[in-house]
């Protein structure tokens, strides 16, 4: 593949990241990136929403594979996006700016990276958290590979967008926020601070009068016994739904289900102590 000199890209990112998630350069220099920051944020425990996880993990992906492919450039940008990712900092799409492209290519992305930011305005990230995210990571595959060239990438990267993009804008057709999610540590029930936040956002949608039910269903990795963690799935829906309850919603109007480690997000072999299948699933059904 055609590669440039492209330190600038990332650089960039990081000073207008800096200004709106105030984040500290001297936190993300390469020593502290490559000796620390990209192995934490492959090992932590998620920190922020699911749209914040799906981006860590889909930038991780980007990280690896650019680096599979000898990019000498790419991969550090990428990871930088990771670790911001892993911290539930604000991490925003690339500009289209940021890459050298042809003209002819400008307005597509262009209309590309709006029609994204759209689907943000109208809460992407938490109708359609997953989704949202391989959307975003998409789209930045699909700028530095059509600033590459690279015919095959381009495709790859641009179908990929595509499809997530469909799926956001089918969630957004419902009037209601539908699908939160809470992670949870490793053999833990225990509520985080960081899912006290997306209770309180859960609340806001209840006290909208348009949700009759809330469906929440419990998961776990694969680490640990099946029957354990069929247990241990229960817990944490039941404690979700002791905190709904104790949020003010009635006990009748959330149903609740458990499923071990049956139907995990992340596939992965048995034993494996996965953070994103360690989960609560927040659904709502309205009128």
């Amino acid at each position: 593949m055609r590669k440039h000199a492209k330190l600038g890209v990332a650089g960039a990112l990081l000073v207008a990241m800096a200004g709106c998630a105030e984040v500290n350069p001297d936190l993300m220099d390469d020593y502290d990136l490559y000796t620390w920051d990209l192995e934490a944020a492959r090992t932590m425990a998620p920190q922020g929403s699911g749209f914040s996880e799906g981006l860590r993990r889909g930038y991780l992906e980007l990280y690896d594979d650019e680096t599979a492919s000898g990019d000498w450039s790419d991969p550090g940008h990428f990871a930088r996006k990771a670790v911001q990712s892993a911290r539930a900092l604000n991490v925003q799409p690339d500009q289209v700016a940021l890459r050298s492209l042809s003209p002819e290519h400008v307005d597509e992305l262009t209309a590309g990276r709006a029609r994204l930011i759209s689907s943000f305005a109208e809460h992407a990230r938490r109708k359609a958290p997953f989704a949202a995210a391989r959307a975003q990571v998409a789209f930045d595959c699909w700028l530095e590979q059509q600033e590459e060239n690279d015919l095959e990438g381009i495709a790859r990267c641009k179908a990929e967008f595509e499809t997530a993009m469909a799926e956001v804008e089918d969630a957004l057709s419902s009037d209601i926020d539908n699908v939160y999610v809470i992670f949870f540590a490793w053999d833990k029930a225990e509520i985080t601070p960081v899912a006290e936040k997306i209770l309180d956002d859960v609340m806001d949608d209840v006290e909208g009068g348009e949700i009759v039910r809330i469906l929440l269903a419990g998961h776990t990795d694969t680490s640990g016994t099946a029957n354990y963690n069929m247990a241990l799935s229960q817990r944490r829906a039941a404690t979700v739904a002791g905190a709904l309850e104790g949020r003010g919603v009635a006990a009748d109007m959330i149903d609740v289900e458990w499923f071990g480690e049956t139907q995990p997000r992340v596939e992965t072999g048995d034993n494996v102590r996965e953070p994103q299948n360690r989960r609560v699933e927040i659904r709502f059904a309205g009128e």
